[in-house]
């Protein structure tokens, strides 16, 4: 394995554990505002829900990528999900602060 396929596939093992772990905290934040019945809720959850799906496909690009050899546009494609994804959860962590 050349250092650069071996540089990628690392980085593809932090995505998918990355992705995972956000798929957890969305989840987690949906079921607190469920719990709390917000008036946030209705935003909030909606934003939440549409950036887990969005961490599901960089986790699944991510092991997609794991499982060949070489695959450097699997790659790319769950780095630029897993961002999208932590910015989403950026704007609806402001969203959830401010209102």
């Amino acid at each position: 394995m050349t250092s650069s396929s071996a540089k990628n596939r690392a980085i593809a093992q932090h995505i998918f554990s990355g992705s995972t772990t956000m798929i957890g905290v969305s989840i987690t934040v949906i079921a607190l505002f469920r719990i709390m019945h917000t008036n946030l809720e209705t935003f909030a959850d909606e934003i939440l829900g549409f950036d887990n799906l969005i961490f599901i496909a960089s986790a699944m690009f991510a092991y997609s990528s794991l499982r060949r050899e070489n695959n450097k546009i699997l790659e790319r494609f769950a780095d630029v999900l897993f961002l999208i994804g932590m910015i989403i959860m950026l704007i609806a962590g402001i969203l959830i602060i401010y209102k």
